[in-house]
């Protein structure tokens, strides 16, 4: 007898135990976290579930051979990011500026140049002809910008003929030498991760018009350029830092690691909730839930009922960019003994973008090299020593025989992370976010979506991410 109601015990234990929260957030980034710490401003119950034994997503700092953090993720914030401003500020967090003391480097056709910074703006030395061109085609989609309203971009009356042209076609079509061609291609590259012939120029100037905030119109200058603009500041002690503060006010009883999501269930009647079942069987209940991660990844969770169509076209279209960091370390930041800033544009190479990225700028000198678009889908195909002896032979390229022997290194490729599945953000092809970008945001019942594609301002950076998770927040009343 004393068996049988043990067994009964157990079989209603779940029931006894179960618990309906207002929301179950899927996804532990910025996104996720920033969710979170809205519905608990708002009295409201929540769960995290992360797929990771970490917080941050595509925000993480790892260690330098000197022990110190670097950003390995996410990692620079400036003019018009509020929200990330604001946190760094309630979390007590420091910000420190990107170094831009000294000359810049142009790399093309086999030769480093050096150049200035003229009025805040990196215009690499290309010619009188071809600068003045640079600064037309600029004006040209600042031009196209300001028609955007970020609450609503795909409404614009241009939006699908402006959707229809690849920013790599637009430029040919203005008549823009090879060289222009060829930095346009570089700075594509480095904000979105992939080519000028898969943006377009509807997402360009999107992302444009995304570059500001409520009283301040979005730029390409704010969104490509240094100081002023997005790349201006670094978080002391690393992005990470951001991920980690939100965690700890929120309390860690209610993020669940290592809880990647297999499956979203909506239950019968119209006052039903949600069951979010992960991949090793577990099940949360929820009157709502917040979808925060990239509409790639929120493609691999099986949805029931099956979600409306444009919703689907969105999480099957856009692609995930291809993102890595290569970061050396060495005993001296020895650009600048040499009056360099660290900072590179290069028009070939396995990194055409670098930066200093010296923690707190002082000690031991680092360098941080993107490596993006085909770059790093070749570079994820080796072995980490192959990538270091590519790497370094483009900073010899770019700053001398100095560059020859760091002390160590950290490299990171996102597109070989599972839950990520590469960076720093998924974009759409041509002649989708016309059509389907509505859904990035619009509610499915009680499936709300965040993540930072979703966000009305600075969409792919740490900002959007937190603006996402709030907006869709305050979505569950």
């Amino acid at each position: 007898m004393r068996e049988l109601l043990s067994l009964v015990w157990l079989a209603l234990t779940p029931l006894v135990w179960a618990v309906t929260y207002d929301a179950v957030i899927v996804g532990g980034g910025l996104s996720g976290l920033s969710a979170a710490k809205e519905l608990t401003a708002r009295n409201k119950t929540w769960v995290v579930l992360e797929a990771r034994d970490r917080v941050g997503g595509r925000v993480w700092n790892k260690e330098l051979p000197d022990g110190r953090p670097v950003e390995v993720g996410a990692e620079f914030i400036g003019p018009t990011q509020d929200h990330v401003i604001a946190l760094s500020k309630e979390l007590g967090l420091s910000l420190y500026e990107t170094p831009t003391d000294g000359d810049n480097i142009y790399y093309a056709n086999n030769k480093a140049q050096r150049f200035p910074t003229l009025f805040g703006s990196l215009v690499p030395p290309v010619g009188l002809a071809d600068t003045l061109k640079l600064a037309e085609l600029q004006g040209e989609i600042d031009d196209m910008a300001k028609k955007i309203n970020p609450q609503s971009p795909w409404d614009t009356p241009e939006a699908s003929t402006w959707d229809a042209q690849s920013a790599k076609d637009w430029l040919k079509s203005k008549g823009s030498s090879q060289q222009v061609q060829d930095v346009i291609e570089t700075t594509v590259q480095e904000v979105f991760s992939t080519s000028t012939e898969n943006v377009s120029m509807l997402y360009m100037a999107v992302y444009v018009a995304a570059s500001g905030d409520a009283g301040h119109v979005g730029t390409f200058e704010r969104l490509t350029q240094t100081h002023p603009g997005a790349q201006q500041y670094r978080v002391t002690g690393g992005t990470y830092r951001l991920a980690t503060g939100l965690l700890d006010k929120l309390g860690k009883p209610n993020v669940k690691f290592s809880s990647p999501v297999d499956s979203i269930t909506k239950g019968d009647g119209s006052n039903a909730t949600y069951t979010v079942t992960t991949r090793d069987g577990t099940s949360y209940e929820g009157q709502h839930v917040i979808v925060a991660m990239s509409p790639p990844m929120a493609d691999k969770i099986k949805f029931s009922p099956s979600l409306p169509d444009k919703r689907q076209q969105v999480q099957k279209l856009w692609k995930m960019g291809s993102l890595g960091k290569a970061i050396p370390q060495y005993k001296t930041a020895f650009w600048r003994d040499d009056h360099l800033n660290g900072q590179a544009i290069s028009t070939s190479g396995y990194t055409r973008a670098t930066f200093d990225s010296t923690p707190e700028n002082k000690g031991h000198g680092v360098l941080l090299c993107f490596i993006q678009d085909d770059m790093m889908r070749k570079l994820d195909q080796v072995d980490e020593d192959t990538i270091k002896d590519k790497i370094t032979q483009d900073l010899v390229n770019y700053f001398g025989d100095k560059a020859k022997n760091p002390m160590g290194w950290v490299i990171q490729r996102w597109d070989l992370e599972e839950f990520s599945g590469g960076g720093p953000t998924s974009n759409p092809p041509l002649h989708a976010f016309a059509q389907y970008g509505e859904a990035l945001r619009k509610p499915v019942g009680n499936l709300h979506w965040a993540g930072t594609e979703s966000s009305d301002y600075w969409i792919g950076y740490m900002d959007g991410a937190l603006r996402a998770g709030k907006r869709a927040a305050r979505e569950i009343h």
